[in-house]
């Protein structure tokens, strides 16, 4: 059985691939926010998109994967990346990841 952390980080790169195959204009249409919970190897995640613009004029799109754990702790994995039009497209720095992990 795969570990907690595989786990997380599988589902983000997994979102993260489906959220590249979307055109540029799709993208800067995605909610601030969104959520959904989902289940792997028995474990109850929460997986969140975040979308937000950037001072730079890009927008920055992450996704967090997290499971809650006792006393309201939380285990998390977070990625994403940036764009700024059609063409341009790059991973997010770990300034721009570390709000959500």
């Amino acid at each position: 059985m795969p570990h907690l952390s595989e786990d997380l980080s599988a589902i983000a790169s997994e979102r993260i691939a489906e959220l590249k195959t979307k055109s540029f204009d799709q993208l800067v249409m995605l909610p601030r926010q969104s959520s959904e919970e989902v289940i792997r190897n028995e474990n109850k995640l929460t997986v969140s998109i975040w979308h937000d613009l950037l001072d730079s004029g890009e927008h920055r799109i992450v996704v967090q994967v997290g499971k809650p754990g006792m006393l309201a702790s939380w285990r998390f994995h977070a990625d994403g990346f940036v764009i700024k039009s059609a063409s341009e497209c790059r991973a997010l720095t770990d300034e721009e990841r570390s709000p959500f992990s």
